[in-house]
């Protein structure tokens, strides 16, 4: 279910901003370091704004696909069988020997492109000592299979960072990695963020680097338990880690350099002609992350949202560009953006059940029989809510509604929730409601005008 995320207090930074100049946190993903070509364009945007006389800290996720081959190769060594073979039938120092070799090429190979050959030799032996400890990772006893997976994928975004601070450096502004900054607690797989020993780790961490006139590269989605073993802040959990360094150092702002120009109103795979949004609300964002937008891990904006830091999304290929900013500004009446949820199912959650909200997206209001809800089932679902996320008004819910019924869609049910402005209809029709929904709702007003979008 998706919580209502409220405000709080402000985090006291007082001592950072005494002592730094409001540090700027750009966070970089996958495919923006895909390459050599990449961490190039990636390191010459961070030296650009570190030679404003401005801390920069960037947060590095892991080349696109390493994630996943770490994943696999974490899986197929979980288990050996009598022959000391793997799941793919490989045996074990073979499998190790060419995850060391496809790793160690692929990183030097980026490093070669966006590396100066003075500090190419020190990359080598930092991705081989990355490597090395990645490979005890995948051998050594842990305390549980969560904890050996979160040791071995963290080496990603660890590998990741060597080439960034290397290639930040030749672009003429030195940088450093500063490890591990964000302290969690023990789900390895998903950790949940401790704030003050992050604040704490960051000052010990991050500043020494900063007041250096360092930029400090950190591995994201990366975090330590208080044993200090390595934790995840889960699949995307790079976009949170840098909300939450965000909040650690100080910063007023967030960057998160992606490959797509901003936010968009819908996704665009299912809508032709989905456009950027300029402005959100953490509200807006918050829930259309958590209804499966793939731009924003869905709890980036709590840390943005108590800290007060406004966040950017941008494409790393043009920062210069406006993208979409996020903050506290609400942006006016109308619905602002679309999303859509399949796999779900229309029930009712009776007074006494004892799983109340442990499946349910959100409610629908009460009938005689109870509650009546839309729960996450699945596969088998067979409706789909089409949410209209914004400020939406009664016009807004007359105008979807024509919408659908001009395309021939039926309406299971229709309202408004929790989530925003909700159409519940047949599983088969989600793809043509978004649409026709989008159409009708996006980007207009109360009285029908298009809302004006900055410059």
């Amino acid at each position: 279910m998706i919580k209502r995320m409220e405000s709080v207090e402000q985090a006291s930074c007082s001592g950072w901003r005494a002592g730094l100049s409001d540090p700027l946190v750009m966070k970089f993903g996958g495919t923006s370091v895909g390459s050599g070509a990449a961490f190039r364009r990636a390191a010459g945007t961070v030296a650009g704004e570190a030679a404003k006389q401005r801390p920069v800290a960037a947060v590095v996720s892991a080349m696109s696909g390493v994630t996943d081959t770490l994943l696999a190769y974490a899986e197929a060594t979980a288990r050996l069988d009598g022959t000391g073979q793997t799941a793919t039938g490989s045996t074990l120092e073979g499998s190790l020997a060419e995850l060391h070799r496809s790793l160690y090429e692929r990183h030097l190979d980026a490093a070669r492109e966006a590396v100066g050959p003075a500090l190419l030799p020190g990359v080598e032996r930092e991705l081989l000592s990355v490597l090395e400890s990645l490979l005890g990772s995948l051998t050594d006893e842990h305390p549980s299979e969560a904890a050996r997976r979160a040791g071995v994928v963290v080496h990603g975004e660890r590998l990741s960072a060597v080439v960034l601070a290397a290639a930040i450096s030749t672009a003429g502004v030195p940088a450093e990695v500063a490890p591990d900054p964000i302290a969690t607690d023990s789900a390895f797989s998903e950790a949940e963020v401790d704030v003050e020993r992050t604040r704490a780790r960051c000052a010990e961490r991050v500043e020494p680097v900063l007041r250096r006139g360092s930029v400090a590269v950190v591995p994201g989605f990366v975090g330590r338990d208080r044993q200090e073993l390595p934790t995840t802040l889960g699949r995307g959990g790079s976009d949170l880690s840098a909300t939450v360094l965000g909040r650690g150092i100080g910063a007023s702002e967030v960057w998160i350099l992606t490959d797509v120009p901003g936010v968009l109103d819908a996704d665009p795979r299912l809508v032709e002609g989905a456009g950027t949004l300029p402005e959100m609300s953490y509200r807006e964002a918050h829930l259309f992350a958590g209804l499966g937008a793939k731009v924003l891990h869905h709890r980036t904006m709590e840390p943005a949202a108590a800290a007060g830091i406004e966040v950017s999304v941008k494409n790393s290929f043009a920062p210069g560009e406006w993208g979409t900013r996020i903050s506290a500004r609400e942006c006016g009446r109308g619905v602002r953006c679309v999303a859509v949820r399949d796999g779900l199912s229309i029930g009712v959650l009776s007074a006494g059940e004892r799983t109340a909200g442990k499946d349910v997206l959100c409610a629908l209001g009460c009938d005689g029989g109870g509650l009546q809800v839309l729960r996450e089932v699945g596969a088998d679902g067979e409706v789909a809510a089409v949410v209209g996320i914004g400020a939406p008004t009664d016009a807004d819910l007359v105008r979807g509604l024509a919408s659908l019924a001009a395309s021939g869609i039926e309406h299971l049910w229709a309202g408004s929730t929790a989530l925003g402005l909700t159409f519940v209809v047949g599983s088969a029709d989600a793809r043509f409601a978004l649409g026709a929904l989008h159409g009708a709702l996006v980007g207009r007003t109360e009285s029908g005008v298009e809302s004006e979008v900055p410059a």
